[in-house]
This record gives C-alpha cells, structure tokens and sequence, in this order.
C-alpha cells in the first residue's frame, strides 16, 4: 500500500503520537468513492469546493443545488451541473478552475452531521463541471451544527452583489466573531487541495488586535490533514456563510500554527489539545445573495465544547 500521508501529515501524527494501523488507514481513505456512498453523494445539496487563483491564494466556496444538480458517473467521476445550481454563477471558484484544476471537495449533510472529503481534478465544459477523483475518505460529524436547508423552487438567475477588499470592516469582524461555522481550503507541497469544515459554540474564533483570527484546534481524528498542510503550505482560505440572509464572506490569507499551548485557559479553549492556529486575512469577497435557500438552525453540536 502505498504511503498515504505526506511529510507535514507524518510530523503532526509523530508529534502527538496519532498511530494509525495501516489496515484502518487502507478501509478509510480510498482513490475512488466507495460504492455504499454513492446514494449519499448524489442526494446532497450542498458542496464545498476550494481552488486556488492565478497567484497561488486559496479560495473556499459553496455550490448550492437541486438535489439532482450532482451525478456519481462512476466510482472514479462525478458531475456537477451548473444549470441545476441556486449560488452564484460569478463565484470566484470559476475562474480558478480555468488556471488550475486541483480542487478540494467537501459534501456535508448538516441534518444527519454527515461528512464525505474528495481530493479531485476539475474540467468545467459549459454548464458541467467533471471531478476526477483521486482521494475520498470520509469523516466524523463533530463540531457539525444541525441545520435543515430548503431550496427555493424558483428558478430565476441570481443576481448577486459582490465586494471586495483587503481590510476587514466591522461588519465583517462581528460577523467573525459571532460564527459557529466556517469552511476552510488548504493544499499541500505538491499541489494538492483540500476542503474541510470547522465548527464550535458561538464565539470559538478569536479575532485579535491585528484581526488575525485565532482558531482552536479540537480533538478531531488525528490524521492532521489541514494542519499538516498548513506546515507545508502556510496558506488557506476560508468561508463564512450568513445562514438568515444568504450573504457570503469568502477570506484568502495565510496561517501559522501555535502549538503546546499549556495556560489552562488554552488547554480549556481547545478541549485539552493545546494547538491553535493563526489565520491573516489578506484579501476578502463578500457577497450579497450568495444562493437562493433558506436555513433553519436546530441545534448545535453535542461536542462542542
């Protein structure tokens, strides 16, 4: 079996002693979407995609669609078609896919807190988008808040609104720091991407002086994935949705991690981990009507802190 970890993944697992025996390692992560999982796959509404733009800066973005808008072609492929989407047709990710094809999936169920990773290879031919997968594991459903998503039936063309900036504004500070979710891209030192979810109580994201946003690192399943790029690639970029008004705030920036913290106060913040990590925005999207649905919140996580 070949070795499924790259060095930043390895040196987190080694650090923390994270051991994984190699049949576990070999059932979970997989080149391709195990049959079981094809019927939750093409059942999802929403999807995280995160692309990286000409520069090299990570984007993080949320496809929203008819529950037909994603087709498992094979174990090895799936579509996306555009036509059947309800988000915005100028979404930044667009345009990445015309540079570089490298993507990062995430389909999250947020009513069964259900989790499914594919790493993958885009081809956008008009209204389809073709993902070749090359890595898809799944994952647990901590830190997950219970939402219930209803698309609107209408069929109109969006028409959002965009800004942009490199200075986050107050707005975008309160809305920060009153967040329970984000998602996140990462990509490691040979280009490939990830998508990934963070979630917490209201509050869990410190933003400091500077507005560099300080982010507890939970128990979660020691593979280290984001954190082990962030060693290797110390960028990411991240996404906020506005769930009661449809609005987005998409974040490109670098990171840094901030391990061994020991004060009670850390280890009480990050559930006994003691690891954070810094993330500074250095270029911000935000976008009035994002997506065309509606959210009603249920509950939060069990595992939050």
């Amino acid at each position: 079996m070949r070795q499924p970890f790259h060095e930043g993944e390895l040196e987190l697992q080694k650090k923390y002693k994270a051991y994984h025996p190699p049949k576990l390692v070999e059932r979970l992560l997989k080149d391709h979407i195990i049959n079981e999982l094809i019927p939750f796959i093409e059942q999802q509404t929403t999807v995280i995609i995160s692309t990286t733009d000409p520069q090299g800066n990570i984007w993080t973005s949320m496809i929203i669609g008819n529950q037909n808008f994603i087709k498992v072609q094979s174990p090895k492929q799936l579509d996306i078609f555009l036509d059947k989407t309800k988000s915005n047709t100028e979404d930044i990710f667009l345009k990445n896919l015309k540079i570089n094809s490298n993507v990062g999936l995430l389909f999250i169920d947020t009513v069964s807190r259900t989790r499914y990773r594919m790493n993958a290879s885009a081809e956008l031919i008009n209204n389809t988008i073709t993902f070749s997968i090359t890595e898809a594991y799944p994952n647990c459903p901590k830190y997950i808040q219970q939402r219930i998503l209803t698309i609107t039936e209408e069929n109109s063309v969006i028409e959002s609104d965009q800004t942009k900036g490199t200075v986050l504004n107050e707005l975008q500070r309160n809305w920060i720091k009153n967040a329970d979710t984000f998602f996140l891209g990462s990509v490691n030192k040979h280009g490939n991407m990830d998508a990934s979810h963070r979630g917490g109580p209201k509050g869990f994201i410190e933003l400091l002086d500077d507005d560099t946003l300080k982010i507890p690192d939970y128990i979660g399943n020691n593979l280290f994935n984001t954190l082990g790029n962030f060693l290797q690639c110390p960028k990411s970029g991240l996404l906020f949705i506005d769930y009661e008004n449809g609005n987005a705030l998409q974040l490109s920036g670098s990171t840094a991690l901030v391990l061994d913290q020991e004060n009670t106060e850390d280890m009480e913040t990050t559930m006994g981990t003691g690891r954070f990590w810094l993330f500074k925005p250095e270029q911000w999207i935000q976008t009035k009507t994002y997506y065309k649905a509606d959210w009603k919140f249920i509950s939060f996580s069990p595992f939050n802190p």
